[in-house]
C-alpha cells in the first residue's frame, strides 16, 4: 500500500509533507512525500525526531518528489494538506488517463483533502508543539490505514 503526501502551499510545503510522512510511517505502508518545496530546516527535522520516535524525517526530506516528476502510478491514494496540493494531485491522475473518483482499497477516491487546516510550521520557536498537533490530527488516518491493511492482507 502506497500513499503520496502532497502540499503545494509554498516555502513550508516540504516541512509539512516530511512531518506527515514521518508521522504516518508504518511497516506495511510506503509513504511518498510530494512538493515543489523540498527544504526542511535542521531544527524542524530535530522536532520531528523528538516527537515521532520511530520516524526518519531526514530520509523523507531526501525523497521529496517534485509533482512534475510523478504520475498516477506513483501511489495508491493521495493525501493533500492544502487545496493547491489536492488540485495538483487530481491533475497528475487525470494527465495519466486515470479516474480521480475511482479509489483503491476502502477509499472512495484517489485524492483526499486533509480535513484539518494545517498552519505553516512556525518560523521561530519550539516546533515540537506543531508536530504534536499534526500527529494528533493524523491519528484517525493512521487508524483508517491500519483497518485497510488488515482488511486487505
Amino acid at each position: 500500500m502506497t500513499i503520496a503526501i502532497i502540499s503545494e502551499r509554498g516555502r513550508r510545503g516540504g516541512e509539512i509533507v516530511v512531518a506527515a510522512s514521518t508521522i504516518l510511517t508504518m511497516t506495511y505502508l510506503t509513504v511518498k512525500p510530494v512538493s515543489t518545496d523540498n527544504t526542511c530546516r535542521d531544527e524542524f527535522i530535530n522536532a520531528c525526531r523528538a516527537m515521532v520516535r520511530s520516524g526518519t524525517p531526514k530520509k523523507y526530506m531526501e525523497r521529496i518528489a517534485d509533482p512534475s516528476s510523478v504520475n498516477a502510478e506513483y501511489a495508491d491514494f493521495w493525501l493533500a494538506f492544502d487545496t493547491k496540493g489536492a488540485q495538483m494531485a487530481k491533475q497528475i491522475i487525470r494527465n495519466s488517463g486515470r479516474s480521480v473518483e475511482k479509489g483503491k482499497y476502502d477509499f472512495p477516491g484517489m485524492v483526499h483533502l486533509f480535513e484539518h487546516i494545517v498552519p505553516d510550521p512556525p518560523d521561530v520557536g519550539d516546533l515540537k508543539p506543531w508536530v504534536g498537533t499534526l500527529a494528533s490530527q493524523l491519528e484517525p488516518w493512521k487508524e483508517k490505514i491500519r483497518k485497510m491493511h488488515s482488511g486487505n492482507s
